[in-house]
């Protein structure tokens, strides 16, 4: 199947034909990556960024970091209206 690149402004555009954009279930609004090959130009469904569980995020805090970044925070003492807690 051919189409045609159209101007839209400052871009350029190809229209998706109806039934390939059924058949690979796009929708107005879909989020595709767009990449240049060797072979030509390459469309994918944007991935989205996998979802963690908060309990995995903590296991990877370190508090050693925290103590040392308060530290440096509170050696520095008020300036104008700041409370000194």
């Amino acid at each position: 199947m051919t189409v045609t690149v159209k101007r839209i402004g400052g871009s350029l555009a190809v229209v998706i034909p109806r039934a390939i954009a059924a058949e690979s279930r796009l929708e107005e609004g879909t989020a595709l990556d767009v990449s240049s090959t060797a072979a030509g130009i390459l469309f994918r469904r944007a991935g989205r960024r996998q979802r963690r569980r908060s309990g995995e995020l903590a296991k990877r805090l370190v508090p050693a970091s925290y103590a040392r970044r308060t530290a440096e925070l509170l050696a520095d003492p008020p300036i104008g209206r700041e409370i000194a807690a």
